[in-house]
């Protein structure tokens, strides 16, 4: 990164575990002078803050619709129009491609159709789409939108994901961005090797990283053992953070130095000694280290 001050605002949502384990975060840069207890011009912190709990607000507006369409839910055949269908289609190849900026440009674009197709179309209900059609069912491989703006991509049992498992949702805060989790399901939770981050389409809201990745193992949707966090910057800079997590909290080791002046847990990150992961005292015991899109029930 350039030398200059500034830090890294990690605003992720923990304190939502308890609440919406769905509900991604979001971080930033803020103008900080030098770190408490470091002898160095410049720190970028990579931090957490519980304080942002709505990053897909977007989308409550359908929930109570997509909550009543599951209730009442019939096994009639979805109808869409060429252009419905021809969408879906899109979404579904660039996935199978395991290209999702692509299949997420296509759902940013036609955000207001396939609302429209979700709520209208398809009543807020789920459907498995196999490539051609729509199955009550959701059993097999395909995609389900589970709303307008968010889709499970791979295989599925008993209506939940089960196996090899892409999730995507497409949010527009300050910015358009799109946020993931892949890897092994089961029962409907991440558990296996997978990661889970956000990406924004073009430049991120000035002070927020533009990409970031958390990399591991996970157990019923919390991450657990070794865990790689990588942050990129608008200059195609990447920090990387190397930590051990257990159920979605991180173990402070000697690895952690802890700065009593501001109350504070610092990690350095392996790529420069300026870089550094923080997290507030009154937060350690948060679990943040979560599968960012649930599948909701």
């Amino acid at each position: 990164m350039k030398d200059r001050k500034y830090s890294v605002m990690d605003r992720t949502a923990a304190a939502a575990f308890a609440i919406v384990l769905g509900i991604s975060g979001i971080w930033g840069l803020k103008e900080q002078e030098n770190a408490p207890g470091k002898n160095r011009a410049a720190m970028v912190r990579e931090a957490a803050d519980p304080a942002d709990m709505a990053a897909d607000s977007a989308e409550e507006s359908g929930a109570e619709q997509n909550a009543a369409g599951r209730a009442s839910r019939e096994s009639a055949a979805v109808v869409l129009d060429e252009k419905q269908m021809e969408t879906v289609s899109d979404i579904m190849a660039a996935l199978e491609k395991g290209n999702l900026k692509e299949a997420a440009s296509v759902m940013e674009c036609e955000a207001d159709m396939l609302a429209d197709m979700f709520y209208t179309a398809m009543d807020g209900v789920r459907y498995l789409f196999d490539g051609s059609s729509f199955q009550a069912d959701i059993d097999g491989r395909g995609m389900v939108f589970t709303k307008a703006g968010t889709v499970y991509y791979g295989t599925f049992k008993a209506g939940k994901p089960e196996g090899q498992c892409t999730a995507l949702q497409v949010v527009d805060l300050d910015a358009p961005r799109y946020d993931y989790s892949q890897g092994i399901w089961k029962d409907g939770r991440m558990e296996g090797k997978g990661h889970t981050g956000y990406c924004y389409f073009e430049r991120s809201p000035e002070g927020e990283a533009r990409d970031i990745c958390k990399t591991g193992t996970f157990s019923q949707d919390l991450m657990e053992g070794d865990v790689v966090y990588t942050s990129m910057n608008e200059e195609d800079q990447v920090s990387t953070w190397k930590l051990r997590v257990e159920h979605g909290i991180a173990i402070m080791d000697d690895r952690w130095d802890y700065v009593e002046s501001t109350g504070e847990y610092q990690l350095l990150s392996e790529d420069n000694d300026n870089h550094a992961y923080v997290v507030e005292e009154d937060q350690a015991a948060m679990p943040m280290w979560v599968n960012l899109l649930i599948w909701e029930e």
